[in-house]
């Protein structure tokens, strides 16, 4: 029988870390949260988010864009590029379909896309160099790596591991493969268009899941042993919050997985924080 990752132990310990950070240092000045869209799932995450920040006492602001036609996005960009007070900037996503994502991605300034989505920052990413990791990619691999150091005190355990990737987006999946590579894992990235997902995904020491699809990977896909970090947010058909994983039917293979909810997520909120602080090293 596997178990259920504790994120709690980790979540402590990077926030005394980020409260010890602040104590030492000035940071006075602010992060912009850019809203594109009314999504309930988008508005709690900047809740919570903004709960998080003032908490730590950090400074923000929030830019409601969801009327802004594109060009005017953009000239609300270039004003904060050359803002000085403002030190990161930070899309909530998604981004209505009718606005150029990469575009606005591209259009914020390298050292104050905190979430490594301009083309400049993934291509420094991709070229084993990043200025910033993707929060959500920074977490995944912060978990990882804490269960590992917990279990076997050597993160040397990765090294020559197979990484199974399911999903290949430019901010997640993509990302997650590189993180793999850095670590000296053998990363496999698998997508919708892959035939026979059980055959790819059973060669997974490490299996991430972030393929959007509830509860998509069921115990009979995975190899005995391995450890899941399930990044997906999803709602059931009964309406509650699950992950691209079925962890119950993955429990009695697994090593561990991660839980959703408050499992990846509640870490990626203190690497956006992080990242954010990181900037002030750039400017």
């Amino acid at each position: 029988m596997g178990e259920i990752i504790d994120i709690k132990p980790l979540k402590d310990k990077i926030l005394n870390e980020i409260k010890n950070l602040i104590l030492k240092n000035n940071f006075n000045k602010k992060i912009a949260f850019l809203i594109f869209s009314d999504n309930f799932d988008a508005k709690i995450f900047l809740n919570e988010l903004k709960n998080l920040f003032d908490e730590l006492t950090l400074k923000y602001e929030e830019l409601n864009l969801i009327d802004e036609k594109e060009e005017d996005i953009i000239k609300i960009l270039d004003r904060l590029n050359n803002n000085c007070e403002i030190n990161g900037i930070l899309p909530i996503r998604p981004i209505p379909k009718n606005i150029d994502e990469i575009l606005i991605y591209s259009t914020i300034k390298p050292e104050k896309d905190i979430d490594c989505l301009s083309l400049i920052n993934l291509g420094k990413l991709f070229s084993f160099k990043p200025s910033f990791i993707p929060s959500v990619v920074n977490a995944s691999f912060e978990i990882l790596k804490y269960y590992v150091l917990e279990r076997f005190n050597n993160l040397d355990f990765l090294s020559g591991k197979t990484a199974v990737i399911v999903g290949r987006s430019i901010n997640t999946g993509r990302p997650l493969y590189i993180l793999s590579l850095m670590s000296n894992m053998i990363p496999i990235n698998l997508h919708s268009k892959v035939n026979n997902l059980e055959k790819f995904i059973k060669l997974g020491d490490i299996v991430f899941a972030c393929c959007g699809v509830p509860e998509l990977i069921k115990g009979y896909m995975i190899r005995e042993n391995s450890i899941i970090i399930d990044i997906g947010i999803n709602k059931s058909k009964d309406n509650e919050i699950v992950g691209d994983v079925d962890t119950k039917s993955v429990l009695e293979k697994v090593m561990a997985v991660t839980p959703v909810p408050n499992g990846v997520g509640e870490i990626t909120k203190l690497m956006i924080v992080k990242n954010y602080l990181l900037t002030y090293s750039f400017i």
